[in-house]
């Protein structure tokens, strides 16, 4: 059975794209579909929970990393290259979540530095960009094993 790795990084790079791209979908929501809040003396943002929400985005996106290295490691050890596939999207999903609490502070908290959640999920993804030796090392002999 051959497996045909350009197909397959195509597929890794159009998964990206849309992961990538559905966080500028859910900043515009935000952005757009959020009711305006002024920030009042009687009413502040709550800080403790923007700096917990901030933390936790970056923690995830640190632990994305982890989770992809590990998953990859495995790819390679047993020569499955699906699971290059799922590393991906399980790292990206990973960094998407702190896009989400971005939306999630927007529409709970108010606060205006929510955007900040964004950047924190758009630098994850955007460095977990798929590359073809990621492919290469989980198929079946490697790239040599065309070459006798």
């Amino acid at each position: 059975m051959e497996i045909n790795l350009d197909k397959r990084y195509q597929t890794l790079v159009v998964l990206w794209l849309a992961l990538f791209l559905s966080i500028g979908g859910y900043f515009l929501f935000s952005v757009f579909l959020a009711p305006e809040t002024a920030n009042e003396p009687l009413n502040p943002p709550s800080r403790l929970l923007s700096v917990g929400l901030a933390a936790l985005s970056v923690f995830l996106v640190g632990a994305s990393f982890a989770v992809k290295r590990r998953l990859l490691e495995r790819s390679a050890e047993q020569q499955d290259v699906l699971l290059v596939q799922k590393a991906m999207v399980i790292a990206c999903a990973m960094c998407e979540v702190s896009a989400l609490l971005g939306v999630l502070e927007r529409f709970v908290i108010g606060n205006r530095e929510y955007y900040l959640l964004f950047l924190v999920a758009a630098t994850g993804i955007a460095f977990h960009f798929p590359r073809r030796s990621q492919l290469e090392s989980a198929s079946y002999k490697g790239p040599a094993s065309s070459v006798k």
